[in-house]
């Protein structure tokens, strides 16, 4: 116990990996939506449609899939492609309007869905294949020290989060909103890219036990058995529906919130606001899992839903007292509208759900996994997230159209409340699913 933890090189090398593919994506993520929309021209609900269903979907339905692929073929072998897909996706994504042009002949009534959509395709397949990379490089090389090596590998996520968003924010200022895709995120992503070539090394797996034991990684075909063995399971497949409306919420910061925040103030740092969550994760993360630790998985769950759908409905409250919500005010120093304050609110109390629920998910379904089987069930841990933003990001695009963007257009007053109401509704199910799961479907141990 009292022995020095110590990590091989390869162990960093993947931390740093993750941490230059997490500084482009999040360099660009809050702003995603709005370059769609305000910049190529697109409605809300197909940039919404874009970012959720499409990029977000790839990104977190197919690791099961492509996890098995890395497997195969060697981690080093899947990263390299990986971050060349990424390199190239941010570039053809960030200069759109440059190359399509000469490609189509026109100068006027562009529709760039075609390239957008090439583009977030070598994205999203890209970033499927990066956690299970390197999640599975930190678990191959931690070994005793497993836990320790996670709680590095979800700091770097945030710390990568946070310093994609604030170089983001400079560039953006200075340049415009396509430099972030341009020369922010393709920069991320080549960085990431040299570090596979020249620093990361293919890692090495060994039992603990026996040294000599080494695992054998599944064919494609195993794994698609195993999806289908574990959709067997009715009771887990009702768990990962009812969390998938939690994720609905979510996955508003990056759809629904960046629309709104650009409609009561068009020169808002978006990526600023949402910059809440990933600070308030590495500060507060520690202390709510050991105010947390006596819960169970279930209960701890059910509370960050709880607080999720509060920070959401803290949203109502410039429209229920009857206040301008563009009005500029003055908080904590800054200049903010004043629905902007409570936004700040609100992504902070999201975050301080996301903390209590998101890590005891993971934990609660590996839990419950057959023995044997535990790798399969923590293959659909992202699924929820999946379905979460497949359905999510499309409705919060809709919505902004149907009470927002339409009624201000024909001079109307937004219905802002009723918006803000139905997506925390999407929470409600999702609690109340949690709790049917807990009192009448699970099996007590």
């Amino acid at each position: 116990m009292k022995k020095k933890a110590k990590f091989p090189s390869t162990f960093w090398a993947a931390n740093a990996v993750e941490l230059f593919e997490r500084a482009a994506y999040y360099a660009v993520a809050s702003f995603v939506v709005i370059y769609f929309h305000e910049v190529l021209g697109m409605s809300p609900t197909f940039a919404t449609f874009l970012n959720g269903t499409i990029l977000w979907g790839l990104i977190y339905f197919l690791p099961p899939l492509s996890g098995t692929i890395a497997d195969k073929y060697g981690f080093k072998k899947s990263l390299s492609v990986t971050f060349v897909l990424l390199t190239l996706g941010y570039l053809i994504v960030g200069t759109v309007q440059k190359f399509w042009p000469l490609i189509t002949g026109k100068t006027t009534g562009l529709d760039y869905t075609i390239p957008v959509v090439v583009g977030i395709v070598l994205i999203g397949i890209g970033g499927s294949f990066v956690k299970p990379c390197i999640s599975g490089t930190v678990q191959k090389t931690a070994a005793a020290y497993a836990a320790l090596g996670f709680g590095i590998f979800y700091m770097t996520i945030n710390v990568g989060s946070m310093t994609g968003r604030i170089v983001s924010y400079f560039v953006r200022v200075k340049y415009g909103i396509p430099a972030i895709f341009t020369y922010v995120a393709t920069a991320f992503a080549f960085i990431g890219l040299l570090v596979v070539f020249f620093v990361y090394k293919e890692p090495q797996y060994q039992d603990e036990v026996s040294p000599s034991k080494v695992y054998k990684p599944r064919s494609l075909g195993e794994a698609v058995v195993g999806m289908f063995t574990v959709l067997k399971n009715l009771k887990f497949v009702f768990f990962l529906i009812v969390i998938g409306f939690f994720w609905i919420i979510y996955v508003q910061i990056y759809n629904l919130i960046p629309l709104f925040l650009r409609q009561i103030d068009p020169e808002a740092p978006v990526e600023l606001y949402t910059l809440v969550n990933p600070v308030m994760i590495v500060l507060f993360q520690l202390l709510i899992t050991k105010l947390s630790k006596n819960w169970t998985a279930l209960k701890s769950i059910m509370f960050g839903i709880g607080v999720t759908i509060l920070g959401m409905l803290v949203n109502i409250v410039p429209f229920l007292i009857g206040a301008d919500p563009s009005k500029k005010t003055t908080f904590l120093g800054l200049v903010l509208p004043f629905a902007g304050i409570f936004m700040l609110i609100s992504i902070a109390s999201m975050a301080v759900g996301e903390m209590l629920a998101s890590p005891r998910i993971y934990q609660y379904i590996g839990a419950i996994a057959p023995k044997g089987q535990e790798g399969v069930y923590l293959g659909y841990a992202n699924l929820p997230l999946a379905l979460g933003t497949i359905v999510g990001a499309p409705l919060g695009g809709m919505l902004f159209e149907l009470f927002v963007s339409r009624p201000t257009q024909t001079g109307h007053p937004m219905k802002a409340v009723l918006m803000w109401s139905i997506v925390a509704a999407m929470g409600v199910v999702s609690l109340f699913g949690v709790y049917i799961y807990d009192k009448l479907l699970v099996e007590k141990k």
